[in-house]
């Protein structure tokens, strides 16, 4: 895709977060518990008998829904919920899990990227993050407020949440399933498939454009300038925060529990968002092989036909 375009859609996305949504709000460390302390163990030992999962519409749109394995205090929070987009095709290959970006409140924008999915004989299932979409609390501004802000505490707890949404999901599938189950997810999503990956042993997971250096790209990216401001304010300096989050951070992950032919990561030559230095650092400490870089930005890769076909030909290939 054309290198001005690409840049000037993440640009515009920048400016409409910053002034529609973060500057509008603060958040600081607060004095009380959102909900139990977990440890990231605990999470690669989720059990299946401990999840209720039941099958429901919404809008004529099937959904899986579930109570979250991590609690947040929360009752819009945690009922966690996860969409499904079924393929129309007689022959159904496999099933992928995909988790969506940070901030968002629009999920019109995989319409074509699931599509694409859909027409290669693949169901999809989208994963709500914490405190997006229909999990936001009352109490939120806007969509994915609570998940990642100044409040390191909450931050902490809604991610270790999306990880251990996303395994109950997939364990859901494949205990349901004969077929390979898969993950993906973009942006942040990319990088919660990421940690997942590296704590239990999956089918596959594809990562587009992942948030792997999370302080990194607080510290470095405008679009997270409030988010930092409110971290300092409150004496949290880069280290500080690096500490509290370098146990779940893609790029700190020591051990990787998939198979490193098993997972890929899709990136953007015209990122705007996320530092593709970052997509760099990631690849050599992982030693990955299955690298994929597309001609368009953070955003727009969302609309690159081969990304697809590429997730299909790695993961559901007849062999």
């Amino acid at each position: 895709m054309n290198e001005a375009s690409s840049k000037y859609v993440d640009q515009i996305a920048v400016e409409k977060l910053l002034s529609e949504k973060l500057n509008k709000v603060h958040h600081y460390p607060q004095n009380m518990s959102y909900g139990q302390e977990i440890s990231l163990d605990s999470i690669s030992k989720i059990e299946l008998r401990e999840i209720k999962f039941h099958n429901t519409s919404s809008n004529g749109q099937n959904e899986v829904l579930f109570n979250s394995f991590v609690t947040t205090n929360y009752d819009e929070n945690d009922k966690a919920c996860c969409i499904i987009y079924p393929s129309s095709q007689k022959e159904i290959r496999g099933d992928l899990i995909f988790v969506h970006g940070l901030y968002e409140d629009n999920l019109q924008i995989y319409n074509y990227f699931v599509s694409q999915l859909n027409e290669k004989g693949l169901n999809v299932y989208l994963l709500l993050l914490p405190f997006h979409y229909k999990r936001k609390p009352k109490q939120s501004l806007f969509s994915g407020e609570f998940f990642w802000s100044g409040d390191i505490s909450r931050s902490i707890l809604a991610f270790k949440q999306s990880l251990s949404d996303l395994y109950s999901i997939y364990l859901y599938l494949k205990k349901n399933s004969v077929r390979k189950v898969v993950l993906s997810g973009f942006s942040m999503g990319g990088g919660i498939s990421l940690t997942l990956a590296s704590l239990v042993n999956l089918d596959g997971t594809f990562a587009i454009n992942p948030v792997c250096n999370i302080t990194s790209l607080v510290w470095n990216s405008k679009l997270f300038s409030p988010v930092k401001n409110d971290f300092e304010k409150s004496d949290l300096d880069y280290e500080k925060v690096k500490s509290r989050f370098n146990e779940f951070e893609p790029i700190d992950r020591k051990k990787i529990a998939t198979e490193i032919s098993k997972i890929a990561v899709g990136t953007s030559r015209y990122d705007q968002i996320n530092d593709p230095e970052n997509y760099e650092l990631l690849i050599r400490k992982w030693s990955l092989k299955n690298v994929f870089n597309y001609n368009a930005g953070h955003l727009n890769i969302l609309r690159v036909p081969k990304l697809a076909t590429d997730i299909e030909q790695l993961f559901f290939r007849v062999t």
